[in-house]
């Protein structure tokens, strides 16, 4: 199978970890799980990728974070979608698919069957 370079999904990795939240807080570990799940194997990100970009969200008030120190558990900062996020979601799901629709007209139909990997270390 043919890997995407990381570079093809920058400015991507912040619509889908605010799809992730969509469904309702957690924490980096998980939506590190979820992310990879939801991608059904094409995809490979790591944390090193997914904090920088959910800190970078929270900088733009996209999210928000809170830090849970439930006795015994070892504390774990939540992160959550704001309205703010979920129109900006809105907006950058918007713009992917006009991309999407270009890129079809463009490249027209392709007769490759292979599915794109996509790899942190690529």
């Amino acid at each position: 199978m043919a890997k995407l370079k990381k570079s093809t999904l920058d400015g991507n990795v912040e619509t889908m970890l605010m799809a992730v939240l969509r469904t309702g807080p957690s924490y980096g570990y998980e939506i590190v799980r979820e992310l990879n799940e939801r991608a059904a194997g094409l995809l490979a990100l790591g944390e090193g990728t997914v904090y920088p970009t959910l800190h970078r969200l929270e900088e733009r008030g996209w999210i928000s974070s809170r830090w849970d120190t439930t006795t015994g558990k070892r504390p774990r900062k939540y992160y959550r979608l704001t309205a703010k996020g979920r129109s900006a979601m809105t907006a950058q799901r918007q713009q992917w698919q006009g991309l999407v629709a270009v890129m079809e007209r463009v490249l027209g139909e392709d007769d490759s069957t292979q599915s794109p990997i996509v790899s942190e270390g690529v």
